[in-house]
């Protein structure tokens, strides 16, 4: 059965039978170099609705954090969102208005990304699917394996996501609601903000060796990054007010920042002597690349425990 083998292993098995290269293989993007015009970043994203749609979202919700998740993977490859098209699967018993919200946060969305929507897909069927492909153009491919000596960086925006995950599959998320700290959570979880690339720094696209972006959760990064070499996390880049509410409500603040999920910030793995300039553009460098394999949270070893298709969820 699939669920027995675990996505890594599956997605292993897929990249062996199309036979890709780097650098397509092992990658969150698949690149291609067309003479004359650059090159074309390509991104799929999407799910099922029954498992991408909390109870406190809408439909429109869906259609924006599903597009802005796709863009989330162009954008830290420092691409350019350029167009796209979907494919939607909704069951018959749908109404119009349900279907215009969903079309309406894609568009609104592709159009908060600079992109334009051009069309798609649509068919009916016994579960809901939204899948949202992306076309970018960039100036030249990043992957995400690390270099010896590189320092990881990010933005210092962790947790807002993780902590509603936690609470709402603990079925506590209704008791908090008056807290501002989780109103805006849940505000980030239905509608997270797009990250975009500053032009300063994309002319710094040279410090830049490895990338991914969060929506899997900052551990998830780690752990793929971390596959040929030692990742050592020094420093939470936590929000203040995320581990002011941790502590009040008894939760991990290592649990919340690792393994939550939906926060599309970007994770770059940069050359050490670029640091400064990226300090300057509001990161803050949390990790660093050593001899060895794995990740560690300064000298212990910090097993990923978050979001993975094909396995059971660990919440």
């Amino acid at each position: 059965m699939l669920r027995e083998l675990g996505e890594d292993k599956l997605i292993r098995i897929m990249q062996s039978l199309i036979g890709l290269k780097y650098p397509n293989a092992n990658n969150d993007v698949s690149y291609v170099e067309l003479p004359n015009v650059g090159l074309l970043t390509l991104k799929i994203d999407g799910g099922s609705l029954s498992r991408t749609k909390a109870d406190f979202m809408t439909y429109y919700d869906v259609g924006w954090r599903t597009t802005i998740g796709a863009a989330s993977d162009l954008f830290v490859k420092l691409a350019k969102p350029v167009a796209l098209v979907t494919s939607l699967t909704l069951r018959g018993d749908h109404s119009e208005v349900e279907l215009e919200e969903l079309i309406k946060g894609i568009n609104d969305a592709a159009k908060a990304i600079g992109a334009d929507y051009i069309g798609g897909d649509l068919n009916e069927g016994n579960d809901d699917v939204l899948d949202v492909a992306l076309l970018g153009i960039a100036s030249k491919p990043i992957g995400r394996v690390p270099q010896l000596g590189d320092v990881l960086v990010t933005i210092p925006e962790f947790g807002f996501t993780g902590l509603v995950f936690k609470l709402w599959y603990s079925g506590l998320l209704n008791n908090y609601t008056n807290d501002p700290i989780i109103v805006k959570g849940i505000e980030l979880t239905r509608r997270p903000k797009p990250w975009m690339p500053s032009y300063e720094l994309i002319n710094r696209i040279n410090c830049i060796n490895a990338s991914m972006d969060s929506s899997d959760g900052l551990g998830r990064v780690l752990h793929e990054m971390g596959k040929g070499v030692k990742i050592r996390v020094y420093s939470l880049p936590v929000n203040g007010d995320v581990e002011l509410a941790c502590r009040r409500y008894s939760l991990s603040l290592e649990e919340v920042i690792f393994n939550g999920g939906e926060e599309y910030l970007p994770v770059f793995s940069i050359k050490p002597e670029c640091l400064g300039y990226f300090k300057a553009m509001g990161f803050m460098d949390f990790a660093k690349v050593e001899e060895g394999s794995g990740v560690y949270l300064d000298s212990r070893e910090l097993k990923y425990r978050g979001w993975v298709y094909f396995t059971k969820p660990s919440y």
